[in-house]
């Protein structure tokens, strides 16, 4: 029988203790909070770290071309290993549930000044009027036909070289399914540091690649008043250990 969701987390060799516990415990979070829904690691297959780093896209394409008859859903949830959750994806996604491919945010050469805008010239022609960015490429949910008509164009050997947000959402766009926003619930999915400590927002949140990180009370201390000897039961942690210079 055809699942109503698959979530795919890509992850990678990895030696560090720390950030294995941490990836544990992220995947513990989805599987919490989404009883019954199978999960599935999908390990990079990249050799080279910084192909490895610009490709999660192309890992789960590749991946799921291969499984394409063995997995049958309705919709994917492609997330990446540093991101945990606290509440259900179907609630997460409630409002876009059953559009073709949904992201944290969208951004457009046109309106956005975005780094990897720089790199649209590799994009194949047929292409690259429509580039797009996603930001970050995790959290997103894809339709069981944006998965099969993105699959098959992504893998093509002219897309190799590029940034997995900017090959997937311009691939994406390119064949119709252009990308769409998930609301305010999105706003912890993002690169730049965020307050650790922070419950406001039940969704997913991104990145998280250690538990803790050193000096985590004295940069909670430089931005919220709070007791040095009580601990909040939920640790959300990024991977920078600056402060943020934002807040």
């Amino acid at each position: 029988m055809i699942k109503e969701l698959t979530i795919l987390i890509v992850w990678h060799k990895e030696s560090n203790p720390e950030k294995i516990k941490c990836f544990e415990e992220n995947k513990r979070t989805f599987e919490q909070y989404n009883p019954g829904v199978e999960i599935l690691v999908i390990i990079n297959q990249f050799e080279d770290s910084n192909e490895a780093w610009l490709s999660s896209d192309l890992s789960i394409f590749n991946w799921y071309n291969d499984k394409t008859k063995s997995v049958e859903s309705k919709r994917f949830l492609l997330i990446e290993w540093d991101c945990w959750c606290d509440i259900s994806v179907e609630e997460y996604f409630s409002n876009t549930w059953n559009m073709d491919v949904v992201a944290p945010s969208v951004k457009y050469p046109e309106r956005d000044s975005w780094y990897w805008f720089s790199t649209k010239q590799k994009l194949p022609d047929r292409a690259r009027l429509y580039a797009t960015g996603i930001v970050p490429f995790c959290g997103i949910l894809v339709s069981e036909k944006a998965m099969k008509a993105i699959g098959e164009e992504i893998i093509k050997p002219d897309y190799r070289g590029l940034n997995s947000e900017l090959r997937f959402a311009s691939v994406a766009t390119f064949l119709g399914y252009d990308p769409v926003p998930n609301p305010v619930c999105s706003r912890s999915v993002i690169w730049n540091p965020i307050i650790p400590f922070d419950f406001r927002f039940k969704g997913f949140h991104h990145p998280r690649k250690v538990l803790t990180s050193s000096c985590v009370l004295g940069q909670i201390n430089t931005i919220l008043d709070l007791d040095k000897c009580i601990i909040p039961r939920i640790i959300h942690q990024t991977y920078k250990d600056n402060s943020p210079q934002h807040i």
